[in-house]
């Protein structure tokens, strides 16, 4: 019973956090996460939300990377496992895992499960790397104070990717 009171109280927290955030000039604000052994970055004003996952419904003849459907507050979403369709190998399942969901001005219920969250950061205190972003859904790159390299999310070219948006296996895959 336990462990149920503290990811309510997580949920509770991170909600505070985003809200209070979203309240505030935030154009360096950003939520940070995990997804393999990489740190991500995402605005959050195109995040709707993040919350422990839910169970996932597999879906037969889909990609590896591609976990199923959740049904989310009485809505479906597609789940894909980010590390996974990225080529970093599937994201074990752990009490840490997350479902980032983008918001919904982008019309896709699309969910990434992630490693974790890494809360809220200010990339106005990291330093822009000039070198080309691997995935054109990396915006920017950063390195903090600490010289640890960041991607800065953009949802919009990840969810118009039509890669992405195929998540039926292949033959002979």
């Amino acid at each position: 019973m336990a462990k149920k009171f503290n990811l309510r109280e997580f949920q509770t927290t991170l909600s505070q956090q985003l809200q209070a955030a979203a309240s505030r000039d935030n154009s360096g604000s950003r939520l940070g996460f995990r997804v393999g052994d990489a740190n991500w970055l995402v605005s959050l004003s195109d995040t709707e939300e993040v919350i422990p996952v839910p169970p996932i419904v597999k879906v037969p003849g889909a990609c590896r990377w591609f976990r199923g459907v959740a049904n989310i507050r009485g809505n479906l979403f597609a789940v894909s496992d980010f590390a996974d369709f990225m080529g970093q190998g599937v994201t074990p399942d752990h009490a840490e895992c997350r479902l980032l969901i983008p918001h919904h001005d982008f019309g896709v219920n699309a969910a990434l499960l992630v490693r974790g969250t890494l809360g809220l950061k200010n990339i106005n205190r990291y330093q822009l790397r000039s070198e080309a972003a691997i995935h054109p859904w990396a915006a920017r790159q950063y390195a903090d104070e600490a010289g640890t390299g960041w991607c800065d999310m953009d949802f919009g070219p990840l969810l118009r990717n039509a890669e992405f948006l195929k998540v039926e296996a292949q033959l002979g895959n």
